[in-house]
Order: C-alpha cells, then structure tokens, then sequence
C-alpha cells in the first residue's frame, strides 16, 4: 500500500469516526440527558466544532489525498480559516470549562447563582467561538496569510513565511492560542485540586450540586486538556521550527497535519471513559443494544458448534 492511500485511509477512519461519535455525543446530551448543566452545554459546544472542523478540514484532504494543489483556491482557503478557527475555539472552550470549574469549588455559591442563568451559559460559549474566529480572521484581513502546506494536500497558515508579517502571526498565535490557554488550563486544575484537599482537610462541607466538578469532570477537564494539547503539539512544533527558519520535510508536514485531526475525536472518547452518566446513556441506546444482542448471539451459536 502506498502513501497516498494510507494517508487516505486514515482520513476517512478519523472522519468517520469524528462524524459518529460527536452526533452520537449531541443526540444523548441533547435528546436523553433531562437535567443539563453548564457543562453538557460545553460537551455539545466542543462536539459540534469538532465535527464542523473534522468535515470541512478532512473532506478536502480526503479528495486530494492521492494529488496536490497547484494553487490556494477560495474554498482551500476557507476550509483553512474554519479549521484554524474551529481548532482555537476548542482550546478556548477547554480553558474556560477549567476555569468555571475552579469558581464552583471555590466560590459555589456564586457559581449556583449564575451558572443556571441563559445569558450566562449562552455568553461563555460565544466568548469561545469568538476567541476562535477572532485569531482565524486575521490572515484574511493582512496580517499573515493562508497558504498551501508543504506537501500541498491542503491551505494552512504561512509555514514558509512567504509574508514579511507571517512570522509574528505565527509567534502570537503560539503564545495567545496554545502557551497562554495551557497556562490557565494548569493553573486552574492545580488550584481547584489545592481547593479540595484543603476542604478535605478540614473536613468542611460539600455541596451536592458541585461535587460533580469535583469529581467526574476534573478527569474530564484534565484529560481533555492533555489529549488536545498532545494532539496540537505537532502544530506547535512546526510553528517552533518554522520561526527558527529550519526547513520542513513534506512527509513531517502530512504526518502531524493527520496526527492533528486526532484531536476532533479525543474529547468523546474521553467523555465515553471519564462522565459514567455519559456511559450509561450511551450503553442505552438502541444501537447499541442490538450489537450487544447480535454479539450474545453470535458468541452462543460459536459455542454451540463447538
């Protein structure tokens, strides 16, 4: 098997899997889970720019996945600004989900006060996509601007710093859009964790309504943050060697461009593994259901030819 249809392969098994379990993931929050608080709004938020960035930034790629561009066209470059703009709001959505954590340990009351309130959960989302789309904007508007990657399967930022300006948008989009949301994202997981063995300690009272923050989506908060920022390093280095003005080989480029996709799919799996509320609906579904009757089945009719 060649390059080509291995990188083909790929793609489509990110992109399927993208597709089916951020629907999946909206259909129980949305449909099945009665009682929806801040945070299943942000699992729908991240889920919905996961499977709008994994569509309009693989389905290109999977098209050209056995040629290259010979030029940026309009629809690479919008595909481009969604995916830039897409990949920042779910960073920004994971630093203000940890941040709404530490409130509601620390000051649970005012979090119970606000956290029910619409134009309080609808304000932090949009905060999120306009953070996004914000830093996305700007190579449409002159500074840096949206060019083919390396090995010419898709537009990206100006890796080779075709643009005087491209190399301090790159610089700032490293420090606003990865190193300063990785701070906060830390700083708020060590204090919130602090808060509660302090708590502990001495032995004060818990709040039902917060225990879950606590508990189940501090995993949720941590290992969202470290996927993703696992995932994005391979931009970042890039971004890193790009600045040093140290020359990219095209096969690096198409592998962390794929190893980068993995991210619009680590958030579910997380949620499938950390939330056992997210578990329990989702063993529930009728789907799921059959294939767990069809296996049963197909297991006894193995033993009974046996």
């Amino acid at each position: 098997m060649n390059t080509s249809k291995v990188v083909q392969s790929v793609i489509s098994t990110v992109l399927l899997t993208s597709v089916v379990l951020n629907t999946t993931a909206c259909y129980i929050i949305l449909v099945k889970v009665k009682r929806k608080e801040i945070t299943h709004l942000f699992v729908v938020s991240i889920s919905i720019t996961n499977l709008l960035e994994s569509t309009i930034g693989l389905t290109p790629e999977l098209v050209m996945a056995d040629e290259s561009l010979l030029e940026r066209t309009p629809l690479c470059i919008a595909s481009a600004f969604a995916v830039l703009a897409f990949a920042i709001t779910n960073i920004t959505h994971l630093t203000i989900l940890s941040f709404i954590r530490i409130v509601a340990i620390k000051y649970p009351r005012r979090y119970l006060q606000y956290h029910k309130m619409f134009w309080c959960r609808v304000s932090s989302i949009l905060v999120c996509y306009a953070y996004g789309f914000f830093w996305a904007t700007f190579p449409m508007i002159g500074w840096s601007k949206y060019e083919l990657d390396f090995d010419k399967k898709r537009c990206s930022l100006d890796w080779k710093l075709t643009k005087f300006n491209s190399s301090s948008y790159i610089l700032a989009i490293l420090i606003c859009c990865n190193i300063l949301p990785g701070i906060i994202i830390a700083l708020s997981l060590y204090f919130s964790t602090k808060e509660i063995r302090y708590r502990k300690a001495c032995n004060l009272p818990k709040i039902t309504k917060t225990d879950l923050l606590e508990k189940e989506y501090f995993r949720v908060c941590f290992l969202s943050a470290v996927t993703y920022f696992f995932f994005r390093t391979s931009y970042a280095i890039v971004g890193v060697l790009t600045l040093l003005k140290i020359a990219i080989p095209t096969h690096l480029a198409t592998t962390t461009a794929l190893f980068s996709n993995l991210s619009t799919v680590s958030n579910i799996l997380i949620n499938c593994y950390a939330v056992k509320s997210f578990q329990k609906q989702l063993l529930n579904l009728r789907v799921i259901q059959i294939l767990k009757t069809f296996s049963y089945r197909l297991c006894d009719c193995k033993k009974n030819i046996k």
